[in-house]
Protein backbone atom coordinates (compact mmCIF):
# COMPACT_ATOMS: atom_id res chain seq x y z
CA UNK A 1 0.00 0.00 0.00
CA UNK A 2 1.35 3.40 -0.93
CA UNK A 3 2.00 5.80 1.59
CA UNK A 4 1.63 9.69 1.34
CA UNK A 5 1.66 12.44 3.59
CA UNK A 6 -1.46 14.65 2.86
CA UNK A 7 -4.00 13.99 5.42
CA UNK A 8 -7.19 15.43 4.43
CA UNK A 9 -10.05 12.66 5.87
CA UNK A 10 -7.49 10.58 6.22
CA UNK A 11 -4.25 9.19 5.02
CA UNK A 12 -4.39 7.56 1.48
CA UNK A 13 -3.66 4.19 3.25
CA UNK A 14 -6.70 4.83 5.61
CA UNK A 15 -9.08 5.67 2.90
CA UNK A 16 -7.31 2.00 1.12
CA UNK A 17 -8.42 0.04 4.16
CA UNK A 18 -11.51 1.96 5.48
CA UNK A 19 -13.26 0.78 1.75
CA UNK A 20 -12.27 -2.82 1.83
CA UNK A 21 -12.57 -3.76 5.95
CA UNK A 22 -15.74 -2.96 8.04
CA UNK A 23 -13.58 -2.74 11.49
CA UNK A 24 -10.68 -0.98 10.20
CA UNK A 25 -9.40 2.00 12.65
CA UNK A 26 -6.39 3.82 12.46
CA UNK A 27 -5.40 3.02 15.37
CA UNK A 28 -5.00 -0.95 14.59
CA UNK A 29 -2.59 0.43 11.50
CA UNK A 30 -0.56 2.23 14.43
CA UNK A 31 -0.20 -0.95 16.60
CA UNK A 32 0.58 -3.33 13.36
CA UNK A 33 2.89 -0.75 12.61
CA UNK A 34 5.02 0.66 15.73
CA UNK A 35 3.89 -1.84 18.58
CA UNK A 36 3.36 -5.58 16.70
CA UNK A 37 5.71 -4.54 13.82
CA UNK A 38 3.94 -6.91 11.73
CA UNK A 39 3.97 -4.18 9.09
CA UNK A 40 7.23 -2.26 7.93
CA UNK A 41 7.57 0.95 5.99
CA UNK A 42 9.83 0.59 2.97
CA UNK A 43 10.41 1.23 -0.55
CA UNK A 44 8.17 -0.65 -3.15
CA UNK A 45 7.13 1.47 -6.00
CA UNK A 46 7.38 4.21 -3.54
CA UNK A 47 7.27 4.77 -0.10
CA UNK A 48 5.32 1.77 1.13
CA UNK A 49 3.86 -0.44 3.41
CA UNK A 50 4.40 -4.42 3.90
CA UNK A 51 4.73 -7.27 5.85
CA UNK A 52 7.69 -6.71 8.14
CA UNK A 53 8.24 -10.83 6.91
CA UNK A 54 9.29 -9.54 3.24
CA UNK A 55 11.84 -6.96 4.81
CA UNK A 56 14.96 -9.24 3.41
CA UNK A 57 13.31 -9.96 0.15
CA UNK A 58 13.34 -6.23 -0.63
CA UNK A 59 16.88 -6.06 -0.08
CA UNK A 60 17.80 -5.54 -3.80
CA UNK A 61 14.76 -2.78 -4.11
CA UNK A 62 16.74 -0.99 -1.12
CA UNK A 63 20.15 -1.30 -3.20
CA UNK A 64 18.49 0.32 -6.32
CA UNK A 65 17.14 3.44 -3.82
CA UNK A 66 20.32 3.81 -2.50
CA UNK A 67 21.79 4.57 -6.45
CA UNK A 68 18.55 6.56 -6.99
CA UNK A 69 19.52 8.93 -3.70
CA UNK A 70 22.79 9.12 -4.36
CA UNK A 71 22.33 10.69 -7.88
CA UNK A 72 19.39 13.10 -6.04
CA UNK A 73 22.16 14.45 -3.35
CA UNK A 74 24.50 14.69 -5.90
CA UNK A 75 22.13 16.70 -8.35
CA UNK A 76 20.76 18.91 -5.43
CA UNK A 77 24.57 19.63 -3.82
CA UNK A 78 23.88 17.45 -0.95
CA UNK A 79 26.06 15.07 -1.13
CA UNK A 80 27.79 17.03 2.94
CA UNK A 81 24.84 14.31 4.40
CA UNK A 82 27.32 11.57 2.66
CA UNK A 83 29.51 12.41 5.57
CA UNK A 84 26.98 12.00 8.49
CA UNK A 85 26.29 8.33 7.97
CA UNK A 86 28.86 6.48 10.34
CA UNK A 87 27.98 9.16 12.61
CA UNK A 88 24.25 8.73 12.81
CA UNK A 89 24.18 5.02 12.74
CA UNK A 90 26.48 5.19 15.47
CA UNK A 91 23.79 7.08 17.47
CA UNK A 92 21.01 5.10 16.14
CA UNK A 93 22.72 1.78 17.66
CA UNK A 94 23.02 3.24 20.85
CA UNK A 95 20.43 5.29 21.54
CA UNK A 96 17.43 3.82 23.87
CA UNK A 97 14.92 5.92 21.83
CA UNK A 98 13.90 6.55 18.44
CA UNK A 99 15.71 9.36 16.80
CA UNK A 100 14.32 12.19 14.92
CA UNK A 101 16.13 14.98 12.66
CA UNK A 102 15.35 17.82 14.96
CA UNK A 103 17.10 15.48 17.38
CA UNK A 104 20.46 15.56 15.35
CA UNK A 105 20.47 18.92 15.25
CA UNK A 106 23.00 19.06 12.16
CA UNK A 107 21.98 22.08 10.47
CA UNK A 108 21.13 22.45 6.93
CA UNK A 109 21.72 21.60 3.35
CA UNK A 110 21.20 24.15 0.61
CA UNK A 111 17.90 24.68 -0.29
CA UNK A 112 16.04 22.66 -3.34
CA UNK A 113 12.51 23.08 -3.78
CA UNK A 114 12.26 19.41 -4.29
CA UNK A 115 13.00 17.58 -0.99
CA UNK A 116 14.21 18.24 2.89
CA UNK A 117 16.93 20.96 3.30
CA UNK A 118 17.30 20.02 7.22
CA UNK A 119 20.59 17.79 6.89
CA UNK A 120 19.23 15.19 9.94
CA UNK A 121 16.46 14.54 7.94
CA UNK A 122 18.68 13.72 4.61
CA UNK A 123 21.23 11.64 6.16
CA UNK A 124 18.10 9.53 8.27
CA UNK A 125 16.53 9.20 4.98
CA UNK A 126 19.58 8.08 3.19
CA UNK A 127 20.09 5.47 6.36
CA UNK A 128 16.72 4.24 5.75
CA UNK A 129 17.07 3.34 2.17
CA UNK A 130 19.91 1.43 2.91
CA UNK A 131 18.12 -0.45 5.75
CA UNK A 132 20.52 0.70 8.20
CA UNK A 133 17.43 2.85 9.96
CA UNK A 134 13.84 1.87 10.52
CA UNK A 135 10.87 4.24 11.14
CA UNK A 136 9.59 3.20 14.27
CA UNK A 137 7.04 5.96 15.19
CA UNK A 138 5.34 9.08 13.37
CA UNK A 139 4.38 11.87 15.13
CA UNK A 140 1.81 13.66 12.71
CA UNK A 141 4.15 14.29 10.13
CA UNK A 142 7.87 13.61 12.11
CA UNK A 143 9.25 10.31 11.35
CA UNK A 144 11.58 8.84 14.16
CA UNK A 145 14.08 6.17 13.44
CA UNK A 146 15.51 3.77 15.21
CA UNK A 147 18.54 0.75 13.79
CA UNK A 148 17.10 -2.12 12.38
CA UNK A 149 18.69 -4.23 14.53
CA UNK A 150 16.24 -2.67 17.34
CA UNK A 151 13.51 -3.75 15.19
CA UNK A 152 11.24 -7.19 16.06
CA UNK A 153 11.95 -9.94 13.57
CA UNK A 154 14.63 -8.23 10.97
CA UNK A 155 17.80 -9.49 11.77
CA UNK A 156 18.29 -13.17 9.93
CA UNK A 157 15.35 -12.56 7.07
CA UNK A 158 15.98 -14.49 4.46
CA UNK A 159 17.48 -12.53 1.25
CA UNK A 160 17.41 -13.47 -2.50
CA UNK A 161 20.59 -15.06 -4.08
CA UNK A 162 20.75 -12.66 -7.62
CA UNK A 163 18.56 -9.97 -8.65
CA UNK A 164 17.33 -12.35 -11.25
CA UNK A 165 15.89 -14.17 -8.47
CA UNK A 166 14.31 -11.09 -7.02
CA UNK A 167 13.02 -9.81 -10.01
CA UNK A 168 10.65 -12.96 -10.66
CA UNK A 169 9.49 -12.53 -7.30
CA UNK A 170 9.18 -8.93 -7.68
CA UNK A 171 6.92 -9.52 -10.91
CA UNK A 172 4.85 -12.09 -9.40
CA UNK A 173 4.24 -9.96 -6.24
CA UNK A 174 3.56 -6.87 -8.12
CA UNK A 175 1.18 -8.67 -10.77
CA UNK A 176 -0.56 -10.65 -7.37
CA UNK A 177 -1.38 -7.48 -5.87
CA UNK A 178 -2.98 -5.64 -8.99
CA UNK A 179 -5.15 -8.61 -9.27
CA UNK A 180 -5.15 -8.19 -13.65
CA UNK A 181 -2.97 -5.92 -15.86
CA UNK A 182 -1.48 -5.42 -19.19
CA UNK A 183 1.98 -5.51 -19.57
CA UNK A 184 2.20 -1.92 -21.21
CA UNK A 185 4.26 0.36 -19.35
CA UNK A 186 2.13 1.97 -16.53
CA UNK A 187 2.48 3.11 -12.77
CA UNK A 188 1.65 -0.37 -11.93
CA UNK A 189 4.80 -1.28 -13.13
CA UNK A 190 6.99 1.88 -12.08
CA UNK A 191 10.51 -0.04 -11.17
CA UNK A 192 10.57 -2.46 -14.15
CA UNK A 193 11.47 -2.38 -17.67
CA UNK A 194 9.21 -3.76 -20.41
CA UNK A 195 12.10 -6.20 -21.29
CA UNK A 196 12.31 -7.47 -17.83
CA UNK A 197 8.78 -8.14 -17.22
CA UNK A 198 7.98 -9.43 -20.25
CA UNK A 199 10.42 -12.39 -20.32
CA UNK A 200 9.51 -12.95 -16.86
CA UNK A 201 5.62 -13.13 -17.67
CA UNK A 202 6.32 -15.23 -20.61
CA UNK A 203 8.58 -17.62 -18.56
CA UNK A 204 5.76 -17.62 -16.05
CA UNK A 205 3.08 -18.48 -18.80
CA UNK A 206 4.69 -21.67 -19.71
CA UNK A 207 5.29 -22.62 -16.24
CA UNK A 208 1.39 -21.98 -15.69
CA UNK A 209 1.98 -19.64 -13.12
CA UNK A 210 0.59 -16.92 -14.54
CA UNK A 211 -2.90 -16.91 -17.02
CA UNK A 212 -3.35 -14.79 -20.49
CA UNK A 213 -6.76 -13.59 -21.11
CA UNK A 214 -8.35 -11.20 -23.58
CA UNK A 215 -11.19 -9.00 -22.68
CA UNK A 216 -13.88 -7.94 -25.34
CA UNK A 217 -13.63 -5.22 -27.51
CA UNK A 218 -10.14 -4.48 -25.56
CA UNK A 219 -6.73 -4.56 -27.65
CA UNK A 220 -4.17 -5.50 -25.04
CA UNK A 221 -4.22 -9.20 -23.26
CA UNK A 222 -4.42 -9.03 -19.84
CA UNK A 223 -2.42 -11.11 -17.22
CA UNK A 224 -3.13 -12.49 -14.04
CA UNK A 225 -1.32 -15.32 -11.43
CA UNK A 226 -2.98 -18.76 -11.59
CA UNK A 227 -4.06 -18.33 -7.83
CA UNK A 228 -6.24 -15.05 -8.96
CA UNK A 229 -7.50 -16.45 -11.84
CA UNK A 230 -8.93 -19.09 -9.72
CA UNK A 231 -10.70 -16.97 -7.91
CA UNK A 232 -12.01 -15.01 -10.85
CA UNK A 233 -13.36 -18.57 -11.87
CA UNK A 234 -15.15 -18.70 -8.49
CA UNK A 235 -16.87 -14.96 -8.86
CA UNK A 236 -17.25 -14.41 -12.23
CA UNK A 237 -20.58 -15.67 -12.43
CA UNK A 238 -22.01 -14.16 -9.34
CA UNK A 239 -24.19 -11.15 -9.27
CA UNK A 240 -22.19 -8.10 -8.74
CA UNK A 241 -22.89 -5.84 -5.34
CA UNK A 242 -24.25 -2.43 -6.11
CA UNK A 243 -26.17 -1.90 -2.86
CA UNK A 244 -23.41 0.56 -1.59
CA UNK A 245 -20.54 2.85 -2.41
CA UNK A 246 -17.30 3.06 -1.35
CA UNK A 247 -14.71 5.83 -2.13
CA UNK A 248 -11.18 5.12 -3.34
CA UNK A 249 -8.17 6.48 -2.35
CA UNK A 250 -6.03 8.36 -4.93
CA UNK A 251 -3.13 6.04 -4.35
CA UNK A 252 -5.03 3.17 -4.44
CA UNK A 253 -3.12 -0.04 -6.14
CA UNK A 254 -6.37 -0.51 -7.59
CA UNK A 255 -6.34 2.82 -9.99
CA UNK A 256 -2.53 3.35 -9.76
CA UNK A 257 -2.38 2.96 -13.63
CA UNK A 258 -4.74 5.98 -14.73
CA UNK A 259 -5.15 4.77 -18.56
CA UNK A 260 -5.10 0.86 -17.02
CA UNK A 261 -8.63 2.02 -15.61
CA UNK A 262 -9.55 4.47 -18.17
CA UNK A 263 -9.92 1.57 -20.48
CA UNK A 264 -11.72 -1.20 -18.14
CA UNK A 265 -13.82 1.26 -16.56
CA UNK A 266 -14.46 4.44 -18.77
CA UNK A 267 -13.02 6.42 -16.04
CA UNK A 268 -11.12 9.15 -16.19
CA UNK A 269 -9.15 10.38 -12.91
CA UNK A 270 -6.42 12.67 -12.91
CA UNK A 271 -5.44 13.87 -9.21
CA UNK A 272 -4.82 17.21 -9.33
CA UNK A 273 -2.98 18.03 -6.32
CA UNK A 274 0.21 19.05 -7.45
CA UNK A 275 -1.71 21.17 -10.15
CA UNK A 276 -2.16 25.72 -9.58
CA UNK A 277 -5.68 25.80 -8.53
CA UNK A 278 -6.51 28.09 -11.80
CA UNK A 279 -5.91 24.53 -14.29
CA UNK A 280 -8.04 22.38 -12.23
CA UNK A 281 -10.95 20.44 -13.77
CA UNK A 282 -12.42 19.62 -10.43
CA UNK A 283 -10.66 20.16 -7.19
CA UNK A 284 -7.73 19.83 -5.00
CA UNK A 285 -8.06 15.94 -3.28
CA UNK A 286 -10.74 14.36 -5.25
CA UNK A 287 -11.97 10.89 -5.04
CA UNK A 288 -13.12 8.13 -7.01
CA UNK A 289 -16.57 6.84 -6.49
CA UNK A 290 -17.37 3.02 -6.86
CA UNK A 291 -20.37 1.32 -6.77
CA UNK A 292 -20.36 -2.29 -7.81
CA UNK A 293 -17.86 -2.65 -10.98
CA UNK A 294 -18.63 1.35 -12.18
CA UNK A 295 -17.44 4.26 -11.07
CA UNK A 296 -19.72 6.73 -11.16
CA UNK A 297 -18.62 9.82 -10.08
CA UNK A 298 -15.86 11.50 -8.00
CA UNK A 299 -15.98 14.25 -4.70
CA UNK A 300 -14.24 16.75 -3.07
CA UNK A 301 -14.04 17.14 0.40
CA UNK A 302 -14.75 19.49 2.38
CA UNK A 303 -11.44 20.69 3.42
CA UNK A 304 -11.92 23.58 5.86
CA UNK A 305 -10.86 23.68 9.84
CA UNK A 306 -14.70 23.40 10.97
CA UNK A 307 -15.24 19.98 10.05
CA UNK A 308 -13.19 18.39 13.39
CA UNK A 309 -11.33 15.67 11.01
CA UNK A 310 -15.18 13.96 9.69
CA UNK A 311 -15.51 13.65 6.40
CA UNK A 312 -17.70 16.21 4.66
CA UNK A 313 -18.63 16.45 0.90
CA UNK A 314 -17.87 19.99 -0.34
CA UNK A 315 -18.76 18.96 -4.23
CA UNK A 316 -19.52 15.55 -6.20
CA UNK A 317 -19.41 15.31 -9.86
CA UNK A 318 -21.43 12.41 -11.02
CA UNK A 319 -20.60 10.43 -14.52
CA UNK A 320 -24.26 10.59 -15.64
CA UNK A 321 -27.36 12.13 -14.75
CA UNK A 322 -29.09 8.82 -13.76
CA UNK A 323 -27.26 8.70 -10.64
CA UNK A 324 -28.48 12.29 -9.21
CA UNK A 325 -31.30 10.24 -7.30
CA UNK A 326 -32.64 10.28 -3.61
CA UNK A 327 -31.61 6.69 -3.73
CA UNK A 328 -28.36 7.45 -4.42
CA UNK A 329 -27.93 10.39 -2.08
CA UNK A 330 -28.75 8.05 0.60
CA UNK A 331 -26.51 5.66 -0.07
CA UNK A 332 -23.55 8.49 -0.59
CA UNK A 333 -24.75 9.33 2.71
CA UNK A 334 -24.74 6.16 4.50
CA UNK A 335 -21.01 5.82 3.40
CA UNK A 336 -19.77 8.76 4.62
CA UNK A 337 -21.16 7.78 8.13
CA UNK A 338 -19.51 4.50 7.77
CA UNK A 339 -16.45 6.54 7.12
CA UNK A 340 -16.43 8.76 9.69
CA UNK A 341 -17.33 5.68 12.37
CA UNK A 342 -14.52 4.21 11.22
CA UNK A 343 -11.99 6.84 11.20
CA UNK A 344 -12.93 8.03 14.65
CA UNK A 345 -12.64 4.69 16.45
CA UNK A 346 -9.64 4.83 18.79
Amino acid sequence: MQQDPINIIGTNIDIILASRFSDYSPQVLTELLYQDELLIEGFDKEACLFSRDEWGQFAFARDQRVAANLRTLSYRDQDKALDYLEEVTNLLQNSPEPVSPQDLNLGRLADSSWGSSNLGNTVLYHLWCQGVAVIAERKERRKLYKHYMQAKGLANLPTFDSEADFLDWFVYRRLSGLGVYWLKSGSGWLGQSMKERKAIIERFLEQGKVVKIQVTDMKEALYLTQDNYQRLLVVKNQPIKADQVRFIAPLDNFIWDRKFVQTIFDFEYVWEVYKPEKLRQYGYYVLPILLGDNFIGRFEPDRTKTRQDTLKIKKIWFESNIYETPEMTDMILTEVERYNQLLLRK
